[in-house]
């Protein structure tokens, strides 16, 4: 069994085609019965492979879509795929389209591995994410744009003193007490994926 990676994605380019590739997601997805046979439904990306033109056995789809939307002549949607994002398919959708192009972010906690192609930040502006659990078993999942502000949310709502590095947060937590409780703190950086 796979790990699960969830990841959001937005796709913008020309409008005409922006919204051919929308009321294709959207054909697909509306009906009662998947275009070809699979384990996911009709938003399996093999179903939008093969829409396209591809051979899903040869370009990697192991996932689905969910949350379909266009918003202000931009495609959004989100998925669940095997491993990591189904790069190869949105690959196959910007060659079909030419005028597309598709920024994700993407997270799988299994092997922390959490991936963004929105090197600029234009649509997923986050670049580090805290999953933390305090003594007192209180958790928290947050996100944060810069370090600054990561830093000041540790020292304002979890220390109460000062930490100028993630390395300086790590130190305080690795103080915690450890028996009886679930206490950890873990902070992932996006890395930029090629």
């Amino acid at each position: 069994m796979p790990n699960w990676c969830s990841a959001s994605y937005v796709i913008e380019g020309d409008a005409v085609e922006v919204k051919k590739l929308y009321d294709l997601m959207l054909r697909l997805q509306q009906r009662k019965t998947p275009s070809i046979k699979n384990g996911f439904g009709t938003t399996w990306l093999g179903c939008l492979v093969n829409a396209l033109g591809g051979n899903w056995e040869e370009v990697y789809c192991r996932g689905d879509w969910n949350n379909l939307e266009m918003v202000d002549e931009v495609l959004k949607f989100t998925t669940e795929t095997a491993w990591g994002p189904c790069d190869e398919t949105f690959e196959l959708v910007c060659n079909t389209f030419p005028t597309l192009s598709y920024y994700y972010q993407s997270e799988e906690p299994g092997a922390s591995e959490y991936w963004t192609n929105d090197v600029e930040g234009k649509y997923f502006p986050d670049k580090y994410i805290v999953d933390l659990c305090t003594p007192d078993d209180t958790w928290y999942k947050e996100y944060f744009s810069n370090l600054a502000d990561l830093l000041q949310w540790f020292e304002d709502d979890i220390s109460n003193q000062p930490v100028k590095s993630i390395k300086e947060i790590l130190a305080i937590t690795e103080q915690w007490p450890k028996e009886n409780n679930n206490a950890f703190c873990n902070i992932y950086e996006y890395a930029i994926s090629d």
